[in-house]
Parts: C-alpha cells; structure tokens; sequence
C-alpha cells in the first residue's frame, strides 16, 4: 500500500474519532409559545352590608301570649280604627280615634288561663283590668294623642282605666292579692238591703276580693251625705238628679250605672181613693182630693224623692196635712205602718215583692215611664278625702258592673216570684233609659 493512501486513511480516521468525541448535536427544538394570558373577568365588590333601621316599638302586647307583639306609631295607626266618644278629664263629652284593644290582644292570643291585662304608661304608671271584659268591650280603644303615642279610652269603666301614655298592654294570670285596706264602708238605699239582693251579693263580693263590707242601709239622701263627710267608701243608690249634683259637686269620682226597677203605688185591696188603673199623677190627686191615708217615709231617700217629685208634677203639697203620714224610716218598715193604717204608699217594685206576704197591700198603679228607678254605683272621691278606702271602691264597683254578677241581678226573684225584682244595665248608658 503506498504510503498516501496510508495517510488518506490516517486522515479519514482521526476525523471519525472527532466527530465522536463531539457527539450528535441534537435536533434544533421550535420556538417556544407563550401560553396567552387569561385575563379574569373584572369583579364587582360586594356592597358593604348595611343594617337595617331597628323598627321603633310605641306599643307591645306582652306577657301570658302565645305571640308577643309591637308596633311602630304608624304602624297602629294603620289599623283598622274606630272613634269613640267617652268623657274626658274635665266631665266634657269628647270623640276619640283609635284601635280596639280587643283587637290587639287578639294578634297576641292571650294563654287560656290569663284573666288580667295591665296597662304600662311611659311614666310607670299602671292600671288593671279584667281581660274578659276589655276583650268583650266594644268601644275600648288604644287612642291616637294629638303629640304622639297613645292613651286607653274606656267608656264605662272606672277613670283610673284611661292611661295616658300607654306603652305597654301585659296580659296575665292574676293572682287576688289581700287588699292592703279591706275594710269596706257601703253607704246603700234600703231597697237593696230590704229586697234581699245585697244578702246575695255581698257574700260573693268579699269571697271573690277579700274585702270586708260594713253596710249602712239609708235612704239614697242620707247615703250622699256620708259620701260628703267623708264616712263613705262607695255608694250604691236610686235619686239620678240628686247623683248628677254630687258628682258636679266633686264629692264622687266615678258613676256607674247598675240596674234599675221601678216605682209601684200599693195600697187597701179596698182602695177608698179609687186609682186603680189611674196614670201616676191623676191617682196622686185623686188621694189628695179624697184625703185618704198616705204614707211618706220624709227621709230624703231616693223614694221620698221620686214621691215629692210626683206630688209636684200633679202641682199639689200634702205637707201639713192630717192624711199625710211621716215615717222617718226605710222602706219595710214604711210599708209596715201603711199596712197597718190601711194606707197608700209609693214603694219600689222589689222591696213590695220581696214582702208583700207580711203586708195588706196591693199593686194599685203600675207601668208609668215616671216611676223608673235607677240604681247607680258611686266611688267617693279620694281627693276630697284622702281616708277613703278608693281601692275598695273601685273593686266593688268593678263587681256591681261584672257580667257575671249582673247575670245574678237578673235572675234574683226570678225562682220565687216569676219575675227578677231588677234589671241589669251596665251595659247601657243613662241616655238609654231616658235619663
């Protein structure tokens, strides 16, 4: 082999031997692509929470209520209202706007065992009721005030009742409490106590209160007069003209009207003076014009009243006359001596029917619009005497003016005479019986 081939090869290897040493280079890569950048999609910022305005309660009902309840001012207002004209503070007649209390009781749904609501006013001052009757009441209202809030009208209920400022009605399950003072005056007409209808009610009075009643039976006259020396707590009577003076006098501080019967003329089977039948007056002066035996008890009570009243209506007097016989005594024992003088006598329906057996005297004169007799229930104004027991009072009246104890009113006589001896009327005004 010639020495340049040798060399050629020599070459050709040492070349090979290089590149080997170098390696393969390796395949050139693509370029690399950014991967595109995602914008987000813009954010809305989530409104910053506001609270909601605290609705500001004026009025709640609360306590023994499956829901309590409370509402703004103008939320009341929205209600479904009703005017009412009750008597405001200074004795003037005056309408009031407003909602039922009934009605707000109703969205609270007092428990089955509460019995008594509480009026709250804004300065503390409270006031309770019997729940049956403010939810049974018709026209008792939550009232709009002129400046704001609120004040309960209850016509008919005692005065202590009309809160001014009410915020607050609380529903409860009333426990009677002893009363702080529980002695009782009852300054009364004998009619109550002669007909027997005070024996019935009040035993129920001081079981159902606690209270211990001392009864003066007086005429209705002489039982105003203890109410305006002071010697009275409440007074329950039958002389509406001689009531409305004691009341504008100051010397009582509620009025409420009880029952009422009526008047009757009784006299001798025989009837010298022939008035069976008569209309009231025409029998007044046929008596005076036969000069035939008349008894008058002359004690100022409410009867001796109402028999001035008719001797006056005929424009007669029998003062001083020989015929005309004073008694100075109550009702039973008037009739008494008129049975015993074989005498006419004006006596209440109740009184004769609760005694007629023990007299000699019939019902001659009956019927007449002039002899209603109508039975009141007074509180004694504490601010004229601040002994009174008040408290006392008002309960008592608050009892007289109960449906339940105007239920036994009606039925008292029922059993024995066929017919109750008075008529319950709590639920009427004196503008109902013609007043």
């Amino acid at each position: 082999m010639s020495r340049t081939i040798k060399f050629v090869l020599l070459m050709g290897l040492v070349l090979s031997l290089a590149l080997s040493a170098c390696g393969t280079p390796a395949p050139t890569a693509a370029p690399a692509t950014e991967a595109p950048v995602v914008k987000a999609p813009a954010t809305t910022e989530a409104p910053v929470a506001t609270e909601a305005p605290v609705k500001e309660i004026a009025l709640k009902v609360t306590g023994a209520v499956a829901s309590e309840q409370g509402w703004a001012e103008d939320e009341v207002k929205a209600m479904t209202t009703l005017d009412v004209e009750a008597t405001n503070s200074k004795g003037e007649k005056a309408t009031y706007t407003g909602v039922l209390i009934s009605d707000l009781l109703a969205l609270a749904q007092p428990n089955a065992d509460a019995n008594t609501v509480v009026f709250v006013a804004d300065d503390g001052f409270t006031a309770e009721a019997s729940l049956e009757e403010v939810t049974a009441c018709t026209d008792c209202i939550v009232s709009f005030r002129d400046k704001g809030g609120f004040s309960t009208v209850l016509p008919n209920f005692p005065k202590n009742l009309q809160v001014k400022g009410v915020i607050e009605i609380q529903v409860a399950v009333g426990v009677a409490a002893a009363p702080a003072n529980p002695n009782l005056i009852l300054a009364t007409t004998t009619s109550t106590q002669d007909s027997g209808l005070l024996d019935v009610l009040v035993p129920m009075f001081q079981e159902q209160t606690g209270y211990t009643v001392q009864t003066v039976a007086v005429g209705s006259g002489e039982a105003m007069k203890m109410g305006e020396e002071g010697n009275a707590d409440v007074l329950l009577v039958h002389a509406p003209a001689s009531e409305v003076k004691f009341m504008d006098d100051g010397f009582g501080k509620d009025r409420f009207l009880v029952m009422h019967n009526d008047f009757i003329l009784v006299g001798p089977a025989d009837d010298p003076a022939k008035v069976k039948g008569l209309a009231i007056k025409d029998a007044f002066k046929a008596i005076f014009g036969a000069g035939a035996p008349f008894i008058t008890r002359g004690d100022d009570s409410g009867t001796h009243k109402k028999e001035l009243a008719l001797w006056k209506s005929a424009e007669l007097d029998p003062a001083g006359k020989e015929w005309y016989i004073e008694t100075g005594q109550g009702m039973g024992a008037s009739m008494t001596v008129a049975s015993e003088k074989a005498a006419y006598i004006l006596t209440d329906r109740a009184t004769y029917l609760a005694n007629k057996d023990n007299y000699q005297l019939e019902i001659l004169v009956e019927g007449d619009n002039s002899l209603l007799n109508v039975y009141h229930v007074i509180t004694v104004n504490p601010e004229k005497w601040t002994a009174v027991n008040y408290d006392g009072a008002i309960a008592f009246s608050k009892f007289m003016t109960d449906p339940e104890t105007q239920k036994v009113i009606g039925e008292f006589g029922m059993e024995k005479f066929g017919q109750p001896l008075f008529y319950p009327d709590a639920d009427k005004t004196d503008a109902d019986l013609g007043l």
